[in-house]
């Protein structure tokens, strides 16, 4: 398994996910952002695309989800806390886990010793749950995590405090919260993000 991670700019310092097995058959999680960076790594590894996988339905994580229609992909539902699906796919073996808080609908994915979070936990801090989410639901989850093994890699959805770290150093950081000028900062971000999405469906 190879774990080849793109800066996709996106939203805010996002990440996509390509995952390869077997017979240069990957797994693409959350395709958003600049989808010519993704597509550059597809063929500069002479990848084939095999399962396209959200980590929630929030819209700066599946902005190039039409681009792979004709792919199978995983659409997160909201789903009770802990509750697993495991998926075989080109070799892999992905434990899809439902932590809602972030999202109703968030869910993470493990892959061997490697935990792809989206906004439930980055490495410093953890997404908000003013859009969609509750606070209640994502303490649960992230006492859910506490019961993991701490030396698992975690892969996050944005670059907030690290590209990657260990789970037990994401949870030592879960509680830094950002300050309200951050909070007010990333909700004009949003607000624009959203103006710009509504412009672009309007072309």
């Amino acid at each position: 398994m190879k774990i080849i991670q793109i800066p996709v700019n996106g939203f805010d310092n996002n990440f996509s996910y390509l995952i390869v097995g077997k017979n240069n058959e990957a797994v693409l999680i959350d395709p958003t952002g600049d989808l010519n960076k993704i597509l550059e790594e597809i063929n500069k590894n002479n990848l084939k695309i095999t399962l396209v996988l959200l980590t929630h339905s929030h819209p700066d994580h599946s902005e190039n989800l039409k681009y792979f229609s004709n792919t199978k992909s995983i659409i997160p539902k909201k789903g009770v806390l802990g509750e697993e699906k495991v998926i075989n796919i080109s070799g892999l073996v992905i434990k899809l886990i439902h932590l809602p808080g972030h999202t109703k609908d968030s869910v993470v994915y493990l892959i061997e010793n490697n935990l792809f979070t989206g906004d439930t936990l980055f490495c410093r801090g953890v997404g908000t749950t003013a859009y969609g989410g509750n606070e209640i639901e994502l303490k649960n989850s992230l006492n859910f995590l506490c019961l993991m093994n701490g030396d698992i890699t975690l892969w996050p959805g944005h670059n907030y405090g690290g590209s990657s770290c260990t789970l037990k150093e994401a949870l030592l950081n879960s509680k830094i919260k950002p300050s309200k000028k951050t909070l007010d900062l990333l909700k004009n971000k949003i607000e624009q993000y959203e103006l710009n999405n509504s412009k672009k469906n309007k072309i």
